[in-house]
């Protein structure tokens, strides 16, 4: 038998709530306190006395991204703030992305020109590398030399960025080993404009996994700090208007 994902009450035996969210059981608390405390029978002083148990347990639980108490990571509203912060990096950042690789004509099928001087065919591009926090355009560029098309490994290159972006101070721009050492030109263009996967510019996933095991203390506004995340800028007339139109 396969589970309808619906969750039934253990309380009510009705659908769409558990036991702690029970509306009858609510009604059922309320009732049990007004009553005077000598009248109150075992069902009623049990119910107050599980209920307010897990109301003394939810006011001493600590969350573990900001460390304050009374409520969880779920619910964390620090948290929710910093994600949105990263999360309209990383859009607005894939955004000028996809049009920057569109601009260089860069596709599949396209020829590059390594550092080396290397004829490449392009055989790919892997999206799922591209995001704000690594201050830097990643090797995504899937290419092998034209004279060894027939060979099964790819190397992996990148471009240059545009020196135009509203980029923060810890983004590279060029000045990582990748970029020296993997920044290939576009000397071949492809007519066929590339097209990001379906949701990936607003795909927040990414995001979920940058902040996994992160806490309030890597979090700072000191653009000069080492956990700062200065790698873009969202205070720019024009990525508010990206904002506001995504």
């Amino acid at each position: 038998m396969s589970w309808n994902k619906t969750v039934t009450c253990s309380e009510c035996w009705q659908t769409g709530h558990n036991r702690n969210g029970c509306p009858k059981r609510k009604e059922r608390y309320e009732a049990a306190l007004a009553m005077p405390e000598g009248e109150r029978g075992y069902s009623e002083q049990r119910i107050i006395r599980d209920i307010e148990y897990k109301k003394e347990r939810a006011t001493a639980r600590k969350c573990s991204y900001c460390h304050e108490s009374g409520h969880n990571r779920r619910s964390c509203a620090k948290l929710k703030e910093h994600f949105a912060v990263i999360a309209g990096m990383n859009r607005d950042y894939r955004t000028k992305f996809v049009e920057w690789i569109q601009e260089k004509g860069l596709n599949a099928g396209a020829l590059l020109r390594t550092p080396e001087s290397t004829l490449c065919f392009v055989s790919g591009l892997a999206w799922d590398s591209i995001n704000i926090w690594q201050g830097e355009i990643p090797r995504f560029v899937r290419a092998k030399p034209v004279s060894a098309l027939g060979g099964r490994y790819d190397d992996q290159y990148t471009i240059p960025d545009n020196p135009d972006w509203p980029t923060g101070t810890k983004w590279n721009h060029s000045e990582s080993y990748s970029a020296r050492s993997y920044s290939a030109e576009v000397v071949g263009p492809v007519a066929t404009p590339a097209a990001a996967p379906d949701g990936w510019v607003e795909d927040t996933q990414p995001v979920k996994v940058f902040f996994k095991d992160r806490r309030i203390f890597d979090w700072t506004e000191d653009v000069s700090h080492y956990n700062s995340h200065d790698w873009w800028n969202l205070d720019t007339e024009e990525d508010q208007e990206l904002k506001e139109s995504a």
